[in-house]
């Protein structure tokens, strides 16, 4: 994983997950949730544009 340090966007470090895939996995078991939150807000957004 690349991301920057203490958010410091000049400054990036490179972190390797051991043991491989835990992050894919970990992401795939929340994805029906995730979608829909984001389907939630998404709506939030949509209703407060009309």
């Amino acid at each position: 994983m690349r991301h920057p340090v203490f958010g410091n966007r000049r400054r990036w470090a490179t972190q390797w997950a051991r043991p491989t895939g835990w992050w894919s996995r970990t992401v795939r078991a929340g994805e029906p949730r995730m979608r829909a939150e984001v389907e939630r807000v998404l709506g939030d957004v949509r209703r407060d544009l009309q």
